[in-house]
Order: C-alpha cells, then sequence, then structure tokens
C-alpha cells in the first residue's frame, strides 16, 4: 500500500495527491509527535463552494494551507493540511473552497467527528473528550455537525449489511434517541429523537427493498420493539443480541441469586 492509498483509506476520500508526510511536535505537548500529512486536491475538486458544490473562480490570491485533526495513528495525533483559498461562488459570493473531507467550517475531518458522535450517544461527554483528546464543548460540536450534515441517506446505506440499534437516554435520561450504526464502519449511520416501533419504522422505510434485502445482521438489546420491525422489515436477517447487554443480565441474574442466597441463610442462622 502506497502512502496516498494509506492516507485516502484513513480518511475515507480518494480525490487528492499525497505531496508530502512528515513529523514534528505537538505545540500543545511539546513531548508529543504528531504526524502530518501534506495534500493537494485533484483540480476538479479545487474552488467548489461548499453550500452548493458550484466550480467556483478565484477570489484572490491567498493561498492559505489549513490543518484538519483526523483518527489517530496509534496513540499520536494525525493531521490533513491542504491549500484552503477562497472562491467566488454565483449564489453564495465569496467563500472558503470546499474541502471535501471535513464539514464547512470544521477543523476535524469527517471521520473523527463521526467516531466522536458515535462515542457520545454511548458515553459521558467528559471521557469522550479525555479519551479524543479534546475539548469538551469540541464533543457537543461534533455531535451537532454530523447531526446536520451527515449524508444522504441513499449514499450511506448503499453497502448495508451488519448493523448495531439501540437507544440512548441524555437529559438525565428525559429525553430518547435512537441511533443506528454500521458495524463494519463503526460509523452511526442514522439517528432520531426518541425510541420505539414507530422511529425505527422511519429508518426501515428510509431503505429500498434491495437494501433491506441486504441486511445479514441486526444487533441490538432485547427490547421486543426492535425485534418486531426487524422481523417486519428484514425477514431474512439474523437478529443477535449484543454482549454487552448479556454480560449485564448475567451479572444482574447473579446479583439476585446472591441476594436470595444471604437472605436465605441469615433466615436460617448460617453464616452468610
Amino acid at each position: 500500500m502506497t502512502i496516498d492509498d494509506f492516507i485516502k483509506t484513513l480518511i475515507g476520500y480518494e480525490k487528492f495527491d499525497a505531496l508530502d508526510f512528515y513529523t514534528e511536535s505537538d505545540k500543545y505537548h511539546p513531548d508529543e509527535t504528531v504526524f502530518i500529512a501534506r495534500v493537494a486536491l485533484w483540480e476538479d475538486e479545487q474552488y467548489r463552494c461548499p453550500i452548493c458544490g458550484q466550480k467556483c473562480v478565484r477570489y484572490d490570491r491567498s493561498r492559505d494551507v489549513k490543518r484538519w485533526r483526523s483518527l489517530d495513528l496509534s496513540k499520536s495525533k494525525f493531521f490533513i493540511e491542504c491549500a484552503n483559498p477562497r472562491g467566488l461562488c454565483p449564489e453564495h459570493g465569496a467563500i472558503k473552497c470546499r474541502i471535501p473531507w471535513a464539514f464547512p467550517d470544521s477543523d476535524y475531518t469527517q471521520a473523527f467527528e463521526v467516531r466522536v458522535a458515535y462515542a457520545a450517544a454511548k458515553s459521558p461527554t467528559n471521557l469522550v473528550s479525555r479519551e479524543y483528546r479534546i475539548k469538551w464543548h469540541t464533543v457537543g460540536n461534533c455531535v451537532r455537525r454530523v447531526q446536520e450534515r451527515v449524508a444522504p441517506v441513499e449514499n450511506r446505506f448503499r453497502k448495508l449489511r451488519r448493523i448495531a440499534i439501540d437507544e440512548v437516554s441524555h437529559r438525565k435520561g428525559y429525553e430518547y434517541l435512537t441511533t443506528v450504526m454500521d458495524i463494519e464502519t463503526g460509523e452511526i449511520i442514522w439517528a432520531h429523537d426518541g425510541y420505539g416501533d414507530e422511529v425505527l419504522k422511519l429508518f426501515f422505510e428510509s431503505l429500498t427493498p434491495e437494501q433491506l434485502d441486504g441486511i445479514e445482521f441486526v444487533v441490538a438489546d432485547g427490547a421486543r420493539w426492535i425485534t418486531r420491525q426487524v422481523e417486519d422489515f428484514c425477514p431474512n436477517a439474523k437478529r443477535c443480541v449484543d454482549p454487552f447487554h448479556v454480560v449485564g443480565w448475567a451479572t444482574d441474574a447473579l446479583d439476585t441469586v446472591r441476594k436470595r442466597l444471604t437472605t436465605d441463610a441469615k433466615k436460617n442462622g448460617l453464616p452468610s
């Protein structure tokens, strides 16, 4: 695998050429090393509006260079560096040109932000902040950008085969969010406020018959409403229970048995 192929795989985009790959000290932690890949977009991808995608003319002579934080390489931070000039869009005026691997006005790649958003759906914000070495409020910004600008449904679900469904609570358990993850990529591909049959039905109804037939495995907890929708829309898929809940149920069962045995021992005057 060439360095071009490696970087393209890491950020999930192909239309650029790698110009250089080097390391330097992290400006916030001088004792740590960061990796930087300097790339150049293909000519056809340059000077496009980030809003409408139209080809723009160069607005000024500025060749501003910007870095975007991507997924880490081992334990080191990894950045993509590329020219990010301004273009003149016929519809939206002078504007920073589109960078295909990042959302507009973001300092992170889409792959990084989607991974943070998925982690935030599973863990408290402060833990996600420490794990990905970003500020607390940055976690919320990543979630917002993913929710607002996630790719069209038909593109994200094109090769869907194995999915995981979960419902998570937020705002101290008063509100719920149903999420669907592509197990093969580890990315959240769909999310909607609430939970239950009617909410999950919205996801399955957004798929074509061919896409529904292509789903082979559905992983989730033991919720009956998930089972009902899977049976209705994906009768050929195997319904699996995720290991996290299996371990939790087994632990709860052991605790119940332990408490009952302890109570019985006390009633019979036996050492607990």
